[in-house]
């Protein structure tokens, strides 16, 4: 459930990216986002090992925390690429 969640978090902070609304989204909370994934796919690792019998469960976890991360990743670079992006020049000659 923690994986769905952190899932729609990110896809809502996707979404605003495309709708041009990316100053609204903070970079802390993509930055917490990351550690919580990276905090659960250390534990799904753990998991595996403790437990064999889930182990093609657990690797589809992995994977799908893997994904997300890279998506995480993605957008956190965007923003902060965003950030440090000049202002465009006013064209209303003031």
């Amino acid at each position: 459930m923690a994986f769905a969640r952190l899932a729609e978090k990110l896809d809502q902070h996707l979404d605003r990216l495309r709708r041009g609304k990316a100053h609204k989204i903070k970079l802390e909370d993509i930055e917490k986002t990351i550690s919580k994934l990276e905090k659960r796919k250390t534990a799904l690792l753990a998991e595996a090992e403790v437990t064999p019998k889930k182990a093609e469960r657990i690797a589809h976890k992995i994977a799908a925390a893997d994904e997300m991360l890279d998506r995480a990743r993605g957008l956190l670079s965007e923003l902060r690429r965003a950030a440090t992006a000049p202002e465009p020049a006013s064209d209303r000659g003031d």
